[in-house]
């Protein structure tokens, strides 16, 4: 069944397409192949791809290097991906770090509070 997209994913991420490298990376951690898919979340996050970045911290996190998943969240983070910096405030919550948590938490909220504003037709965006 997921041979098909596996293999254009894979074609177009080996000729350099790092939206496909990160999207091959999410069907590799679907289908539990987490350490190619490591391989591609680094891949598409070293290209500049913050979905990637926050990706691999959460497979990161999930393997127990949270000091390096740290990492991958504060850069998705500083590049706007909202989910990371939710991530990034669980994961400084979990340290005792709560002030810096916190900020985490406030900064993410405000972004999706102006997503929500935007997808509504808030005039006053």
């Amino acid at each position: 069944m997921w041979a098909g997209p596996t293999l254009v994913l894979r074609k177009s991420a080996e000729a350099g397409h790092a939206y496909a490298m990160s999207m091959l990376g999410i069907l590799l951690t679907k289908q539990g192949k987490n350490a190619e898919a490591e391989q591609w979340y680094r891949k598409a996050a070293d290209a500049g791809r913050a979905k990637a970045m926050h990706n691999l911290g959460v497979l990161l996190a999930k393997q127990g290097k949270n000091a390096e998943a740290e990492q991958w969240y504060r850069k998705a983070a500083g590049a706007g991906q909202v989910n990371a910096m939710h991530n990034l405030g669980v994961l400084l919550a979990r340290q005792g770090k709560n002030a810096e948590a916190e900020k985490w938490f406030r900064k993410a909220a405000r972004h999706r509070s102006r997503e929500g504003d935007l997808q509504h037709g808030d005039p006053a965006n």
